[in-house]
């Protein structure tokens, strides 16, 4: 894996206003950054009104604020970056200079709270971003497979697919 330079990025103009941009070619499975932020809880991220969406879930009722640069990342149903265990932005394929770096934000979230209409324009386009579990199960995969699905979500599916059995399959 690519450790990323502090010339590997940029925050630049995006088709939603602000984005983060690669700044020369970067191969697939490239650090980009560690996210960070203050901590809050649920209710503190609601307090936040229209900067709802600058806070990112890390676990069932915690999230941080966000800071700049991850503050300008932006959602794309067909991602080229993810976040993986350690809260580092990655890439997840090949990515050219000059293109934005995108993220899945369903890959992390697990609230039944915010949503938000796409309008990314990838060929498959879910038009609603949607918490992790509600998403397609081949997209799910996908990204499980890739590592950039938050821990706190494989804890909590893994949980409620062993109450599942635990409760209706027979012993």
């Amino acid at each position: 894996m690519e450790k990323a330079t502090g010339e590997t990025v940029a925050i630049g103009e995006s088709k939603f206003g602000k984005g983060i941009f690669a700044m020369k070619d970067l191969p697939a499975y490239t650090n980009l950054f560690y996210i960070s932020g203050k901590e809050m809880n649920f209710e503190e991220t609601i307090a936040l009104a229209s900067r709802e969406s600058h806070a990112m879930q890390t676990d069932i009722r915690k999230y941080i604020l966000v800071e700049p640069p991850f503050l300008y990342s932006n959602h794309s149903c067909d991602p080229n970056c993810g976040i993986n265990e350690d809260f580092q932005l990655i890439t997840i394929k090949p990515v050219a200079k000059g293109e934005e770096l995108t993220w899945d934000y369903s890959t992390s979230m697990l609230e039944r709270h915010w949503t938000l209409h796409c309008h990314c324009e990838a060929p498959f386009c879910r038009k609603i971003i949607l918490d992790f579990d509600l998403i397609p199960k081949q997209i799910q995969e996908k990204y499980i497979r890739a590592e950039i699905v938050l821990p706190f979500i494989i804890k909590a599916l893994k949980n409620a697919k062993m109450h599942f059995e635990e409760v209706f399959v027979e012993k």
